[in-house]
């Protein structure tokens, strides 16, 4: 679980655009509200993304940050 410092929607959105699936909002669960989760994101691989998958994430959700930063 990753908590952000930013609404984990655009985080979302933004890594769409660049053709990868960046996780679940966990505010979209139950209970969300009560556990305070607005801005956490599961993250979860599996044994078939390799290191140059794990890399490309990285990269992107680093990107994707410092814009949200910058746009903030």
């Amino acid at each position: 679980v990753l908590e952000l410092d930013q609404p984990v929607a655009a985080v979302l959105a933004q890594l769409a655009e660049a053709g990868i699936a960046g996780g679940f909002a966990l505010a979209r669960s139950p209970n969300a509200e009560q556990a305070k989760l607005d801005n956490c994101l599961l993250v979860c691989a599996t044994e078939t993304k390799t290191q140059a998958d794990l890399e490309a994430y990285a990269a992107a959700m680093k990107s994707v940050l410092g814009q949200q930063q910058q746009a903030a």
